[in-house]
């Protein structure tokens, strides 16, 4: 009989995902295995009630639905594997229920006050200053990701018949995605690179200026960190405004602006335009709080 651990890494070893989701899976796999072992279970006889019991303690703990979500899916597929291999005869875990979600958009994200109040906090004198103001007006006025900052080198702005930012997206393993820029971007990018020694194409577009540092890029930690601070100076200090807020910020603004969702999936990268329509339920939730129709009947009597 193999070890725990040993059919814990073939199983991961057999998943079509990348690093960074491999890395994840472990992580919850290793969660889930403490419980059974906290609880006294015996991981080769599991049945389904353990795995609806299991499913019971994380909602009494709290965890989030989409947290919980995740932990049930990669258990159904470790006991698919299982099955496969031949050690459980059904799949446990088959028709265990994720929680449901809850349809309502609850993320943070900035209104055009707000946005350029984040702007205006940032002391553009330093170069450390000029970075970071680079940075954020980058990514609320594309909606990238800070991983997709991060991964950004000098080369990948080419200027042709419009200016363009070449992307390795989430997920993806190569720059296969451009997208274009505006003025706006492009002159705060030249205004920090200006004060730049020591350039080529390969250097990373945004690097830490740290002692002993000074050519290594930003890591994606540094950025949520220091979006984080500027968030706080503004008094956005709630736990849903992080980083990622500027990415939804940018989403729904352009929405409210105009822009149509197809616009919106192309800008963020969405492969479906489902994942983009989210973003149209926080303009939902504005209007039934700010009510036209209630205001107009307020008019008649």
């Amino acid at each position: 009989m193999k070890s725990i651990n040993e059919i814990i890494s073939e199983f991961l070893s057999y998943q079509d995902v990348n690093d960074l989701s491999r890395k994840e899976y472990k992580s919850v796999i290793n969660y889930f295995t403490r419980w059974v072992v906290i609880n006294g279970l015996d991981f080769y006889h599991l049945k389904k009630s353990d795995i609806l019991r299991y499913k019971s303690d994380m909602l009494h703990e709290k965890l989030s639905v989409y947290t919980i979500g995740l932990y049930l899916t990669v258990v159904r597929k470790l006991f698919d594997f299982l099955c496969q291999q031949g050690f459980y005869e059904d799949n446990i875990a088959l028709g265990i229920k994720s929680p449901k979600k809850d349809r309502e958009y609850r993320k943070g994200y900035l209104s055009t006050e707000q946005v350029k109040q984040l702007l205006g906090i940032i002391n553009r004198d330093t170069i450390v200053g000029k970075r970071d103001y680079a940075i954020v007006s980058l990514m609320v006025r594309t909606g990238v990701r800070r991983v997709e900052v991060c991964r950004m080198k000098v080369g990948d702005i080419t200027n042709g018949e419009r200016t363009l930012i070449r992307l390795q997206r989430k997920g993806k393993v190569d720059k296969s995605c451009s997208i274009g820029v505006t003025g706006k971007v492009l002159d705060v990018i030249h205004d920090y690179l200006v004060c730049r020694d020591d350039m080529n194409e390969d250097s990373p577009l945004f690097i830490t200026h740290k002692k002993g540092y000074a050519s290594q890029g930003v890591s994606d930690f540094m950025i949520s960190r220091m979006i984080k601070r500027y968030l706080c100076m503004i008094s956005l200090n709630d736990k849903h405004y992080t980083c990622h807020s500027l990415r939804h910020t940018a989403a729904i603004l352009s929405l409210k602006a105009g822009a149509s969702i197809y616009d919106v999936q192309q800008m963020l990268g969405h492969t479906s335009i489902e994942t983009t329509r989210v973003y149209l339920r926080a303009i939902d939730a504005e209007k039934r709080e700010d009510n036209a129709a209630i205001r107009r009947l307020d008019e008649l009597f």
